[in-house]
């Protein structure tokens, strides 16, 4: 297989053969988004581990549910790609996926 990280800025994208497809190792990014989440958004977390440890009854509302969606609207969770890496990136997909020449 060709190599095996096609992305390699602003986050690295590693591509990895699976039985059924492909798989998309985005560990910088999820790692970004981790600090962001715990360094900027420290009070959201806060609230939505408060609502959780509440032993209250499931009445078929979860209030951390909003929270968390809430949060993800302040934190992106759009991975950019720029330029000639969007070609490695599809490439690398394909290859992995054993569909080289496959449009």
């Amino acid at each position: 297989m060709a190599d095996r990280t096609p992305v390699d800025g602003p986050f690295r994208v590693s591509v990895e053969r699976i039985s059924a497809g492909v798989t998309l190792d985005l560990r910088p990014f999820v790692e970004a988004v981790l600090v962001e989440v715990f360094t900027e958004h420290t009070d959201a977390v806060a609230d939505i581990l408060a609502e959780q440890a509440d032993a209250r009854p499931y009445d078929g509302h979860r209030a951390e549910s909003l929270l968390v969606e809430r949060l993800l609207a302040e934190v992106s969770t759009r991975l950019p790609v720029y330029g000639r890496q969007c070609v490695a990136l599809a490439d690398s997909i394909r290859d992995a996926a054993g569909l080289r020449g496959a449009a």
